[in-house]
């Protein structure tokens, strides 16, 4: 099966509670597929894009809570505000992970909202496959740049699960503006039970095939140390270790301003690397 059928094949399988029953065959029928997608992505626009001030975003005790805030949205994205943003021309794109609590983006956001004027979270479905999920994401990208007057330049995060899909999504963007996809602590490499629920592309031992993208994409890797990732550090091979032509990839230290840096945490080190505010170790 190739890869835009297994994608269109899970799409239209979530749909399957909302429509009536279809049988297999209808499955390989190119218009019920496109009908699939194009219903899928525009329940998923729909009413797409939610506004939250970034004071209401409260750090401290009240972490977990505004974390509660950003995932409290059935999907789509979320624009952090801050009216002393200053920078119009580029659109910040933040992804979470597995069964994320959000709280982990709080601190980031914060920092990137303070520059950017179009900084937003994106929510989405983990239980999805992470090519349906960036096939989705995409569509909306696409949507959102399109009815955003001045971007010209598009810069997307991903964290731990967010960056595969992240990374899939890579090639599926067909922007003519400049594009980076960060990936924060993501097990790119692939993991068991991914392959067992969802069949991605992948060589003879496992590891996860991605398309090629277009020039105009950059990608980063931003890898915590496999021992101090709570997430990763009872596995024998590190999830992160993977070679993607044309990716940079930077190793975190151990630690910062005297806090282990494990999995969560890393975001925040990535966002100050990438607005470039200094931190201890």
């Amino acid at each position: 099966m190739s890869a835009d059928s297994r994608i269109v094949r899970r799409l239209f399988l979530t749909l399957a509670v909302m429509t009536a029953p279809l049988s297999r065959q209808n499955l390989r029928r190119r218009p019920l597929r496109l009908f699939a997608l194009t219903l899928l992505c525009s329940i998923a626009t729909a009413d797409s894009t939610a506004v939250i001030p970034s004071a209401e975003l409260a750090v401290g005790k009240e972490l977990k809570t505004s974390g509660k805030k950003l995932m409290s949205r059935r999907g789509g994205f979320t624009r952090v505000e801050n009216d002393s943003s200053f920078d119009v021309k580029s659109a910040i794109i933040t992804v979470h992970g597995w069964k994320s609590e959000g709280y982990e983006w709080v601190y980031g956001l914060r920092k990137l909202a303070r520059q950017f004027r179009h900084t937003y979270f994106y929510r989405y479905n983990w239980e999805a496959c992470p090519d349906s999920a960036a096939a989705v994401l995409a569509q909306q990208l696409s949507d959102l740049i399109g009815t955003t007057p001045g971007v010209e330049r598009l810069v997307i995060f991903g964290h731990s699960y967010g960056g595969i899909v992240v990374t899939e999504l890579a090639s599926m963007l067909h922007l003519n503006i400049p594009v980076e996809v960060h990936t924060i602590a993501s097990p790119l490499r692939g993991y068991g039970s991914l392959s067992k629920r969802c069949d991605p592309p992948a060589q003879r031992d496992g590891t996860l095939l991605f398309a090629q993208w277009e020039d105009n994409i950059s990608h980063f890797q931003w890898r915590t140390q496999h021992k101090l990732d709570g997430a990763f550090r009872r596995l024998k091979i590190d999830p992160q270790d993977v070679l993607i032509a044309g990716s940079e990839v930077t190793l975190l230290p151990d630690s910062m301003n005297g806090r282990r840096l494990g999995h969560n945490w890393s975001i925040t080190w990535v966002v100050d690397e990438f607005l470039r505010i200094p931190h201890k170790p």
